[in-house]
């Protein structure tokens, strides 16, 4: 995801490649980076972090308490974090940067293509001068909001997660497709376009996804057989519990840090 962040920023023409700095435990990861994109390599950690206005944090949620470790001694209230590790507070990461202007933020993967939901948080010493900051490189990728911290772990459920969710119903229903006698390519156009149209009919529409549904719902037809299945097999409740499995997990990592 740090990745798809700095791509955006480049392309959007918001920040010059030259300005920016990275690093990572993976240096290849580094070296493909910097010859494709033209940034910085970074000499480690702490090097980034002296260096830097904005600094992202963009490591798994089990490698951040060594990640902030060894950049507490460089940074300053002049500078802004912007974390993207799910599960991990503000106030958790307050701890090892003091008075440091820490901003919260759940991006998803259509960040990849322009077309993410990034939804932030602020913590205790951020001003309107670092939200920008961080609006500035989350509009660079897609659109965002501020929601308050004590939703974040369902925003990581929901919207965090919630590509994977789209992705594996995609799968299934191209699954069925091959089942029902169509080659993979075939099911893959239809499923494909069907998931996109309805997202941007939804999207478009001034009718709710539910009043959607029961406009392409007749009673007794192909449609309403299927929805009835679902119905009778419990799709609603397996689909709810399933994302608070995922923000069950997030409030985890972040106890776990």
């Amino acid at each position: 995801m740090g990745s798809a962040l700095v791509r955006g920023v480049i392309e959007k023409g918001i920040i010059d490649e030259k300005s920016i700095i990275i690093c990572d435990i993976d240096d290849n990861k580094v070296d493909i980076l910097c010859k494709e994109l033209g940034v910085i390599a970074g000499i480690d950690a702490e090097n980034v972090a002296n260096l830097s206005d904005l600094i992202i944090l963009a490591s798994k949620p089990q490698n951040i308490t060594s990640l902030l470790k060894q950049i507490s001694n460089e940074v300053g209230p002049s500078q802004t974090v912007m974390s993207i590790a799910a599960g991990i507070t503000t106030s958790s990461i307050e701890e090892f940067l003091p008075k440091i202007p820490i901003i919260r933020v759940m991006p998803n993967l259509p960040a990849l293509i322009g077309e993410g939901m990034s939804i932030f948080c602020r913590g205790t010493y951020v001003s309107d001068i670092d939200v920008n900051r961080v609006i500035t490189v989350l509009e660079a990728i897609g659109i965002c909001s501020e929601y308050s911290e004590e939703l974040m772990d369902s925003v990581t459920a929901l919207s965090g997660t919630g590509p994977a969710y789209v992705f594996h119903t995609i799968e299934v229903m191209i699954e069925s497709g091959i089942e029902m006698g169509m080659t993979k390519e075939m099911a893959e156009e239809l499923v494909l376009q069907t998931v996109y149209g309805s997202a941007l009919l939804a999207m478009k529409s001034k009718l709710s996804p539910t009043e959607l549904r029961k406009e392409v719902t007749s009673k007794g037809g192909t449609t309403d057989a299927a929805i009835n299945h679902l119905a009778n097999n419990d799709y609603k409740k397996i689909v709810i519990e399933a994302i608070l499995a995922a923000k069950n997990r997030s409030k985890e990592l972040g106890d776990s840090k």
